[in-house]
C-alpha cells in the first residue's frame, strides 16, 4: 500500500461531522465533486453548513445555462438545514429565463437563516433580489454587490436585527434608503458603501464604529456625519460631482481613533466655515491623507496637527505631479508656529513622477517647521 493510498485510508476514517466540517470550506462545485470518491461521500456535501455558488467556475462556453443547470440540482438534493455562509457570484448577460433559478437558491438560502451572505451579482436584464433578504432575522454580516438589482423598486421593508456589518455596492443610494437601512439595523457595527452614487444628506447613526466609503461619487449640495458618537475608524474615499457649500466632516469625527480621507482637492481645500476650530480629536491616533496637490491642501494638514494632540501615525500621499514650489510656504513659520513636540511615524508616499524626489525634500522640510521632532520618516 503506497503513502497515496494511507493517506485516503485516513481521511475515510474520520467521522462524518469532521467531513463534512472540510466541505464547508470548499465552494459548492468543489464539495459535489467529492461525491464520485465512494459510496460514503455520494451526499455528505448535502450536509454542509456552507452554500457558495461561483458562475466563474463554470469556464466561458455556455457557462450561465450550466451554472444555472447545477443550482438547481443541488437545490434538489437539499433541505432546508441551517447554513452558516451563503455565497452567490453570477454575472450574466442572457435573457430573462434563469432569474427564477437564483431567486430561488437565494430564497432557499435565507430560509435557511444563515449567519453570513455574500451577494455578488451582475445581471443584464436586472435581477431583483428578492425582498425577503432584507429581512433575515439571524444574519450577522452581509455584503451586497448588485448593480441595480436590488433596487430596482425600493424594499418595501428592512429588518435585520442581527446584522453587524454591512457592504453595499454598485447602487445609488438616496435619503430613504439609507434611513431605512440605519432604523433596520439597530446593531450594524460596521457599514461600508463601494462604488455608489451618494444622493443623500447625512449618515445619522450612534451605534456604527466603523465606516467605509470606498470610491464613491458624492451626489449631494450638503453632506453630514450625524450622532456619530461610536465612530472610531473612518475610511473614506470618494469624489464630487460639483462643488458642495455644506461639507461637514470634521465635526462628525469627535472620537474617531483611525481615519483614512481620500477625496478629491475640492473636498481636501475645505472652506474656513467647514473648518470647526473648537473641535479637538483627542481620540485621534492614526491619520491618512490623500491625494495632496497644493498648499491648499496642506491647509488641512496642518488644521489635524493642531487638533490632533494624541496622534502618532501621520501618511501623506501625494498626487501625479504636484506642485512642489507652493507646499513649503513662509506664513506656517509665522501665523501657525505651533510646533507639535512629537510624532512617531511620518510615512511620505509619492506617486511616481519626475519630481517624485524634490516632492519629498520639499515635504520632509515643510514638516521640519510644523513638527519638534518626528520619530521615523519613512518615504515610499
Amino acid at each position: 500500500m503506497d503513502g497515496r493510498d494511507l493517506a485516503i485510508d485516513r481521511i475515510s476514517d474520520m467521522p462524518d461531522e469532521l467531513l463534512t466540517r472540510i466541505l464547508s470550506l470548499l465552494t459548492t462545485e468543489e464539495a459535489v465533486r467529492t461525491c464520485i470518491l465512494s459510496k460514503r461521500w455520494t451526499d455528505l456535501w448535502t450536509s454542509t453548513d456552507t452554500l457558495d455558488f461561483g458562475s466563474h467556475e463554470f469556464g466561458n462556453s455556455d457557462c450561465d445555462k450550466r451554472f444555472l443547470r447545477f443550482i438547481h440540482g443541488v437545490l434538489n438534493r437539499r433541505d432546508f438545514s441551517p447554513l452558516d455562509k451563503f455565497k452567490l457570484t453570477w454575472w450574466s448577460y442572457l435573457n430573462r429565463s434563469g432569474h427564477g433559478i437564483v431567486e430561488e437558491c437565494i430564497s432557499h438560502a435565507v430560509a435557511s437563516m444563515p449567519r453570513l451572505i455574500y451577494i455578488y451579482i451582475s445581471s443584464n436584464p436586472i435581477f431583483k433580489l428578492p425582498d425577503s433578504l432584507l429581512n433575515c432575522g439571524l444574519v450577522k454580516e452581509m455584503s451586497l454587490l448588485t448593480g441595480y438589482s436590488l433596487f430596482k423598486s425600493k424594499p418595501k421593508s428592512i429588518n435585520l436585527p442581527s446584522l453587524q456589518k454591512l457592504e453595499i455596492g454598485h447602487i445609488s443610494i438616496d435619503d430613504d434608503l439609507i434611513k431605512m437601512f440605519l432604523l433596520g439595523c439597530p446593531v450594524l457595527e460596521e457599514l461600508a458603501l463601494t462604488d455608489c452614487r451618494l444622493m443623500f444628506k447625512e449618515i445619522n447613526s450612534n451605534v456604527v464604529k466603523k465606516l467605509t466609503i470606498k470610491k464613491c461619487s458624492l451626489c449631494t449640495r450638503s453632506f453630514t456625519l450625524k450622532n456619530s458618537s461610536s465612530l472610531v475608524t473612518a475610511d473614506l474615499d470618494f469624489q464630487i460631482s460639483y462643488y458642495n457649500g455644506e461639507l461637514n466632516l470634521l465635526c462628525g469625527l469627535p472620537n474617531v481613533t483611525s481615519l483614512r480621507l481620500y477625496a478629491t482637492r475640492d473636498i481636501l481645500r475645505l472652506p474656513d466655515k467647514d473648518i470647526p476650530n473648537c473641535l479637538i480629536l483627542n481620540n485621534l491616533k492614526s491619520l491618512e491623507l490623500g491625494e495632496l496637490q497644493t498648499m491648499y491642501d496642506w491647509d488641512l494638514v496642518v488644521w489635524f496637527l493642531q487638533h490632533s494632540p494624541n496622534l502618532k501615525k501621520l501618511v501623506l500621499k501625494f498626487g501625479y505631479q504636484p506642485r512642489v514650489k507652493t507646499l513649503c510656504k513662509k506664513h506656517y513659520r509665522e501665523k501657525n508656529s505651533f510646533p507639535r513636540e512629537f510624532l512617531e511615524i511620518v510615512e511620505i508616499r509619492v506617486v511616481e513622477s519626475r519630481l517624485k524626489k524634490e516632492t519629498e525634500e520639499m515635504v520632509v522640510k515643510t514638516l521640519g517647521v510644523l513638527l519638534k521632532t518626528i520619530g521615523k520618516i519613512v518615504i515610499l
